[in-house]
């Protein structure tokens, strides 16, 4: 299973998340008429584990999930069971940062988290 996969199957797979966002879980990028708030993850980083003869034992893969919203209140009750839904799944995060759109004018909280992904 992906990295990607294993996050979409805790959020999306986690009561406490889904009665905030409903089914507004997204990869890489929200739909342009999203609902808030909602919440998107990427893959931003990946290195390959290989041995020293040269075998492939698969990949640290770093993952954001960020939750965007309307307002900070609600942004913080969504990150708080994304990080949840996270936990409970094995997945553990390692920060949190928040910021706002100006553009948007949303706000955001963005969970950094480590995967270690098989082949």
């Amino acid at each position: 299973m992906s990295a990607e996969a294993e996050v979409y199957a805790a959020l999306s797979g986690f009561s406490g998340l889904t009665a905030i966002v409903g089914t507004a879980i997204y990869p890489d990028v929200l739909p342009e008429k999203t609902p808030y708030p909602a919440v998107v993850f990427a893959r931003v980083r990946t290195e390959p584990v290989i041995s020293i003869s040269n075998v492939y034992f698969g990949a640290d893969v770093g993952l954001q999930v960020s939750c965007w919203g309307e307002s900070r209140t609600e942004v913080d009750a969504a990150a708080v069971q994304a990080d949840a839904a996270l936990k409970a799944a094995g997945i553990l995060p390692t920060g949190r940062q928040s910021g706002y759109d100006p553009d948007a004018g949303l706000y955001a909280a963005v969970i950094d988290t480590e995967i270690f992904e098989q082949p």
